[in-house]
């Protein structure tokens, strides 16, 4: 349990060191002057054993429990199956820990608001993992939405196609496959959907979805396509899969002003007056980007060097009181509204208000 005052170092506990932490999390908190890994737990013996060797953590534990109840920590990163977020998260703002929540940070609205409010009760941090959101791109999308230069939005379009866990993954990430992580839909749908609530403050109130089982042997529909319609009389689409091999994450919001698509690797803002000298200034704008990120991460080979680095940084902030980030975790809950509308949308073959969620919110969160 962390002290009164808050130490020259942050004391960090890793629950769960699969493969997020070890590529993303564990490389960006190594990079941060004021922090301190102070221990990990890791119910995979080998998995323990090669992390603490490369990380240099002092003590692993199997069973995160005993972490945050022996370990003199501050705050805590949970890097788990979606299915036991919840139950890790609560735990460790129960000892009065800030939490560092991989999405999502829970499977219904329920659980991610008992969240949000246990943190908000104790004044302790939480950060669900959106990472995306400190991307470039989107925060220079957010900024243009918040100046209103697309006019009244219209129309959203946006997707989030990629191979999923058959192809590039940790061998060791099976719990993908179990109907409670959620598939797709909780995996990069929730991303999509927090990427919509932070640049656009999107409020969703009705979803229709179609959906298909692409990859053989999948208990879960993995090729979900979705209708919604919001608040403001805007509507727009979802699409959402596995088995893809372009890896695509794509908004394209529409106005009467002008449009915006925007990815990881690509941002056109396209208004009336623009032509064939500002779609070459996009097109180059863009090319020089990929080319010096290319090029940086060759010549620097820093894993930290990415969006996990500057969420790592807010997070950190965010304890010392130098950051506001509590909207987030408020925005978590709208998210998993969207995602339950979908999930039932899909299981009764009917269109779905999110604000009509009563009936099935007990079932969802089982």
């Amino acid at each position: 349990m962390p002290e009164t005052s808050i130490p020259q170092k942050l004391r960090i506990g890793m629950i769960g060191l699969g493969g997020i932490a070890t590529r993303s999390h564990l490389p960006a908190l190594a990079a941060l002057p004021d922090v301190v890994i102070q221990a990990g737990a890791e119910i995979d013996a080998y998995q323990a054993a090669r992390t603490q060797q490369r990380f240099g953590i002092p003590k692993i534990y199997a069973d995160y429990r005993a972490l945050i109840e022996q370990e003199p920590l501050d705050a805590v990163y949970v890097c788990l199956p979606n299915a036991l977020h919840h139950e890790a998260a609560s735990a460790a703002l129960q000892r009065g820990l800030h939490v560092y929540c991989e999405k999502p940070v829970g499977l219904c609205p329920q659980e991610a608001q008992d969240l949000a409010e246990q943190a908000e009760n104790a004044g302790l941090v939480l950060m669900p993992g959106y990472h995306l959101r400190f991307h470039e791109h989107f925060l220079r999308a957010r900024e243009l939405m918040r100046q209103r230069r697309l006019g009244k939005i219209l129309q959203i379009q946006a997707s989030a196609i990629y191979s999923g866990p058959y192809r590039g993954w940790d061998p060791k990430s099976d719990w993908h496959f179990d109907p409670r992580s959620g598939g797709p839909l909780y995996d990069w749908g929730s991303h999509l959907i927090d990427l919509l609530v932070y640049i656009t403050g999107l409020e969703i109130e009705t979803v229709a979805v179609e959906a298909q089982k692409s990859l053989p042997g999948l208990p879960l529909q993995d090729n979900i396509a979705a209708t919604f319609q919001a608040r403001n009389c805007i509507v727009g689409t979802l699409n959402i899969a596995w088995g893809g091999r372009g890896n695509l994450l794509m908004l394209q919001i529409h106005g009467t002003s002008g449009s915006l698509l925007v990815s990881d690797e690509y941002y056109e803002h396209r208004t009336p007056q623009g032509g064939g000298l500002n779609k070459l200034g996009t097109l180059l704008g863009n090319a020089r980007e990929i080319l010096t990120q290319k090029a940086g991460a060759f010549i620097r080979h820093k894993s930290s060097d990415t969006i996990y680095l500057k969420a790592a940084q807010c997070f950190i902030a965010a304890i010392q009181g130098k950051a506001q980030i509590q909207p987030a975790m408020w925005d978590a809950v709208h998210v998993h509204q969207v995602l339950t509308a979908i999930a039932a949308s899909l299981e009764q073959n009917r269109p779905i208000s999110t604000g009509m969620l009563s009936v099935n919110m007990e079932r969802a969160c089982a």
